[in-house]
């Protein structure tokens, strides 16, 4: 683990000399957890090729002290954490630092500013450490299958649950418990557990609704193994399919199929939504699709990246995504379909592929 932090921190050192500053604080969770291997809370890393400063309290010191060592110096703020920070830039003749500016505080920055005054000069950046997160090693991707097996078993266990009369949620604390049970830290998020027509909101949020015969039930859910998440969305059916909701199925399932197909390094993300998008806008339902295909997953349920119709990058191996067309009819049902896929070099693996639809 230190090597590849290691090389990660060397990665963002050079990022640093192209933005001209001597250092970068770090404030999102997830990107402390990139870069050092140890799961962050209420900290901050002041990453520089000088040296590496965690600034925390003393509710995490002594464990930052044993995971981080030969890493980054465990700072105790003792309650004084932005003059710290500067105490440790001058100690370190850092004149400029840069921070991330979609993830540090107006009032954090405000502080930062009062604290510098003009000693420091202080930079916006934003992507130096999520750029790097895109394209996943084989280890993250290892990690990820365990989170999805997690996940996939999960599912297979709770369809002797699902009856009608219990609610949804009885049926998510039932999986959050299967998840935790067998290896996972949590689930990735709030698991959502729509029936009927609670399934026409794409995140419904998950209530005392009793779950009814001849509906279907949508399940969202995801597990976080070693600090990797998961996300996959299955349709189940109690009693009879009617006619409508076995049409829209299909056509949600064939939809995704076609996205997955165009999955493969040098193809353009729009390029794979506008698939999935033209097919269910075909046949007819084209208005009823409206949040984007998929997103990136990994230390973040969602993170880079985002599968949209106007994002031009281009596929490169190692991304990993999900693809979930879905078809929302207000006031009846909805349909959303999830897997996650893996960029390869000849094309993509449908990581959740062995799990049934």
């Amino acid at each position: 683990m230190k090597t590849s932090c290691s090389k990660r921190l060397n990665n963002i050192y050079k990022k640093l000399r192209f933005e001209k500053v001597g250092a970068l604080l770090v404030t999102s969770n997830c990107n402390i957890e990139y870069l050092t291997g140890y799961p962050s809370r209420d900290s901050m890393l002041l990453a520089s090729a000088k040296a590496n400063c965690y600034f925390t309290d003393s509710r995490y010191t002594q464990e930052a002290a044993a995971a981080l060592k030969g890493i980054a110096k465990i700072i105790d703020i003792k309650g004084r954490l932005f003059p710290g920070i500067k105490e440790y830039c001058n100690q370190l003749q850092i004149k400029s630092v840069g921070f991330e500016k979609n993830y540090t505080t107006y009032g954090q920055y405000e502080s930062l500013v009062n604290e510098f005054q003009n000693e420091i000069r202080l930079k916006a950046v934003a992507g130096l450490i999520e750029n790097e997160r895109i394209i996943k090693t084989e280890t993250e991707i290892s990690l990820i299958r365990d989170a999805l097996a997690i996940t996939g078993n999960a599912l297979k266990s709770i369809t002797k649950e699902l009856k009608a009369g219990k609610t949804e949620l009885e049926i998510s604390g039932i999986i959050e418990q299967f998840i935790r049970f067998h290896g996972a830290e949590s689930s990735s998020f709030n698991i959502i557990v729509a029936s009927g027509s609670n399934a026409s909101y794409p995140h419904h949020i998950t209530s005392s609704s009793k779950i009814k015969a001849n509906q279907p039930l949508l399940i969202d859910l995801g597990s976080r193994y070693k600090g990797y998440n998961c996300d996959l969305t299955r349709v189940f059916f109690l009693g009879k399919i009617t006619p409508l909701v076995r049409k829209v199925y299909k056509i949600v399932l064939e939809a995704q199929e076609l996205a997955i197909k165009k999955v493969r390094p040098g193809i353009s993300i729009k390029e794979i939504d506008q698939a999935a998008r033209q097919h269910i806008a075909n046949n007819g339902y084209g208005g009823f699709f409206g949040h984007s295909l998929g997103h990136g997953v990994g230390l973040e349920v969602h993170e880079a990246p985002n599968i949209t119709a106007n994002n031009k990058i281009r596929l490169q191996p190692g991304m990993v995504f999900t693809i979930e067309p879905g078809i929302y009819l207000p006031g009846k049902f909805g349909i959303r379909i999830e897997d996650m896929v893996v960029v390869t070099k000849k094309g993509c693996e449908v990581l959740s592929g062995s799990i049934d639809k």
